[in-house]
């Protein structure tokens, strides 16, 4: 039997959390919103939500790194 996260609340703020902890950077409401839209989907909900953040952010050449339209501002 594979892992699942049985709600989706859990799952939209574990994979948000993995999210921030691989950017600290982003903007945790971007990373929500982002993460809440995911989670309508099937091929990403049936995933575990860390693995889904991984694979955002995993280092693929022809990708580059996932682009957020959010991040935070660092120089305020």
């Amino acid at each position: 039997m594979l892992p699942y996260v049985n709600t989706t609340s859990a799952w939209v703020h574990r994979c948000a959390k993995r999210m921030l902890e691989l950017d600290p950077e982003l903007d945790p409401l971007a990373a929500m919103h982002t993460v809440d839209d995911m989670a309508t989907s099937s091929r990403w909900r049936l995933m575990l939500p860390e693995a889904v953040a991984e694979a955002l952010y995993a280092d693929d050449p022809h990708i580059g790194t996932p682009s957020f339209a959010h991040r935070a501002d660092t120089s305020r």
